[in-house]
């Protein structure tokens, strides 16, 4: 049994495809959310997702897309993004989103798994690899699986704590670390190993010049356009620049 494990796309069809047709023999699917927004190809990533079976919960950037009210103080540059992704939204997209499960415990290939987007209840917000096993932990919502999968933080990492397993798979459309590739995980026979596939992102780049609703913020524009090829997404900052000193993706 190949189980494959998928998380933050952001609207990043290339990145995506990339994945699929490298794993193309994978028996089924788990998917933590975060499907389109902010990303420049919305539908051509949940067409995409339509094509593959398995089990899909909700991120909180998919909950936006649904209650675009959440976002509605973001700082201008953030709300044209946000406006010109759900803009070029078809219906069927929408349906998608809608069928979205919810967080919580499940069972995928004969294997039970809490299956959380990854949003910690707290300022930071993030798990990331120096987060404290106490504070990881919340994560389970005091479920006793064995695996508990999450997203959210974009960053690859495993954890043991008290018997459990907590992994993020990375994130498969908006890189952090330093390196434009696109992260994931597999589950082959039981066994988890962290993977990653290059990929072009020509498609992408012109997508984004494409989004019309960006003209008015053209620097912002070639910041997410450079974050993506550089491989550090939300900039060139710490965490990030020292956790790809230490290898992370």
């Amino acid at each position: 049994m190949k189980i494959l494990i998928i998380a933050d796309i952001h609207g990043n069809a290339d990145a995506l495809a990339a994945v699929l047709e490298k794993e193309n023999d994978a028996d089924t699917t788990v998917f933590l959310g975060d499907s389109v927004l902010p990303g420049p190809q919305p539908n051509e990533t949940i067409k995409l997702l339509e094509g593959i079976s398995g089990t899909f919960i909700i991120g909180n950037h998919d909950i936006e897309v649904l209650e675009p009210e959440r976002f509605a103080n973001w700082p201008a540059n953030w709300l044209a993004f946000n406006r010109g992704v759900i803009g070029r939204l078809e219906p069927t997209a929408y349906d998608f989103l809608k069928k979205l499960k919810p967080e919580g415990e499940y069972e995928v290939g004969g294997m039970r798994m809490h299956l959380k987007h990854g949003v910690l209840p707290d300022r930071s917000a993030q798990a990331l690899p120096d987060t404290s096993d106490d504070r990881l932990s919340v994560l389970a919502d005091g479920s006793d699986c064995p695996i508990v999968l999450f997203g959210h933080s974009h960053i690859q990492f495993e954890r043991t704590i008290n018997g459990q397993q907590f992994i993020n798979p990375g994130s498969i459309g908006q890189p952090r670390c330093g390196k434009m590739v696109a992260c994931y995980g597999l589950f082959e026979d039981g066994e988890f190993r962290h993977c990653h596939v290059a990929y072009d992102a020509t498609p992408w780049l012109k997508a984004m010049d494409e989004m019309a609703t960006l003209d008015e913020f053209p620097e912002f524009r070639d910041w997410v356009k450079q974050g993506l090829v550089t491989g550090y997404g939300i900039g060139r900052n710490e965490p990030w620049t020292r956790f790809a000193k230490e290898g992370y993706l």
